[in-house]
């Protein structure tokens, strides 16, 4: 009896100890087989290789977002699949590089090129597992105006939103129409990065006019275009009029189709009241405000600040100290530069710049710097690697001295032998002295060789 009960005991500890080094996940494992079903409901997989670095840093938050989207009681399923192992898949969806993310909503594939935190890969999956236009009544209106301006709020569907960084799209009127279809297709096209909402009426339908608004930054703007570029107009009004960019979200900034208006500064030094920075954000800032009122300019310029230079330097290939604006294209990655000082821009100056440069634009006698042409990707590669390694040796000299340093020295030394070494041949390495008596006999031999003339004229 002691036997059995020790050797189920030594079982229980086996069993916990597995549990303990393997945790249950809520991430399924996937194959091959995958193909078949990701048209089937929503999928939020991860695909990696098992030698990427960042792949292994992801794993764990991965998991984390699992268990928390099962938490949720939401209907996304998510997974993950080694592209080693399955190159097959890889090849039909197109993946690239490691790790990739994509949620899959009923067959339409979403790329995210957030963040890897829990936090936006979680809220990045809730938005696209929200259904794609939410019907609201008139009389709810205020209360998802009010929801809708607060900043990292709980909406309806448990989805954290803040309204300046994701606007929101709203109808009113009845769900029918042209301008409904149109409002539609810009919502099932853009309806992971936006929320957008149908508005129906309590009272007569003939007294509630079909329109389209955005909210974002705490104002209503109206749609006033033509039916069929709803959603062009979704996508330039998919920002905030003054948003931070980053160096993972300038691509898609850039991709609302207007020029972006990039100004340097620093979140330290907006908080200094006698900062020069402060005081050139807050005119930017004001500029953006006074931009709206110019529907030309605002069609055509998207504001966008920078905390520090070091993306600015990229751009520029150059050092780019603070404050500073320029206009930036990203589809051409060409940029502008204003022959003010930035520090005395004031709105005005900045307004004037902005109506100068699209003129010169249009007529091409503005001049246009950087670019995507051979010798200046060359270029840029050339300072991006001198950029890194001197931010290296600014913000870590020590390790990257010894990271520089070590090689360097012995590379030194390996030169070093290689010139001083001695390469002349001794002659009596390679003969004996045997050898040497052989040769000093031939040529005693040789010295006057008989030849048959000299027996001729002997006889």
């Amino acid at each position: 009896m002691t036997h059995v009960i020790l050797t189920i005991f030594c079982i229980f500890l086996y069993l916990y100890d597995v549990e303990s080094i393997n945790p249950p996940s809520a991430v399924l494992d996937l194959s091959d087989k995958f193909l078949d079903v990701k048209d089937e409901g929503m999928w939020f997989v991860e695909f990696y290789a098992p030698w990427c670095a960042h792949c292994k840093r992801l794993h764990p938050v991965w998991d984390q977002v699992g268990h928390s989207l099962s938490d949720s009681n939401l209907p996304i399923r998510v997974g993950k699949l080694d592209c080693t192992r399955f190159p097959a898949v890889a090849n039909k969806l197109s993946i690239q590089g490691y790790p990739t993310i994509i949620f899959f909503r009923n067959g339409h594939a979403i790329d995210y090129r957030g963040g890897r935190e829990k936090e936006s890969l979680v809220s990045f999956a809730k938005r696209c597992a929200a259904p794609i236009i939410e019907n609201i009544k008139e009389d709810q209106l205020e209360k998802v105006r009010i929801l809708i301006s607060r900043n990292f709020q709980n909406i309806i569907f448990q989805v954290k939103l803040s309204a300046r960084s994701q606007p929101s799209y709203i109808f009113f009127g009845e769900s029918s129409g042209p301008l409904f279809d149109a409002f539609n297709t810009a919502a099932n096209a853009k309806f992971s990065v936006a929320r957008f909402y149908s508005v129906s009426s309590l009272k007569e339908a003939a007294t509630f006019r079909q329109r389209v608004v955005v909210s974002k930054d705490n104002e209503e703007i109206e749609f006033n275009g033509e039916i069929e570029t709803l959603t062009d107009w979704v996508t330039r009004e998919r920002w905030p009029g003054f948003v931070q960019a980053t160096a993972s979200n300038l691509a898609e900034i850039g991709a609302s189709g207007k020029l972006v208006v990039l100004i340097v500064s620093s979140e330290s030094q907006k908080l200094n009241n006698t900062s020069p920075i402060r005081e050139f954000h807050k005119t930017a800032e004001e500029a953006t405000k006074e931009l709206r009122k110019h529907p030309a300019l605002w069609n055509r310029f998207q504001f966008a600040w920078l905390d520090g230079s070091d993306l600015a330097s990229q751009i520029q290939m150059a050092a780019v100290s603070e404050p500073h604006l320029f206009i930036f294209n990203y589809t051409s990655y060409e940029y502008y530069l204003s022959e003010d000082e930035p520090s005395k821009m004031t709105i005005k100056s900045i307004l004037t710049f902005l109506e100068q440069s699209a003129e010169g634009i249009d007529k091409s006698t503005i001049i246009a710097f950087g670019g995507r042409h051979l010798l200046t990707r060359i270029k840029r590669m050339i300072f991006e690697l001198y950029w890194n390694v001197a931010q290296m040796f600014a913000t870590q000299p020590l390790l990257s001295s010894c990271l520089f340093g070590v090689p360097i020295a012995f590379l030194s030394i390996i030169c070093y032998s290689i010139c001083s070494a001695d390469f002349t041949v001794d002659r009596d390495e390679f003969y004996g002295e045997e050898d040497e008596l052989v040769d000093d006999e031939e040529g005693v031999e040789n010295e006057h060789p008989e030849t048959d003339d000299d027996h001729e004229k002997a006889e």
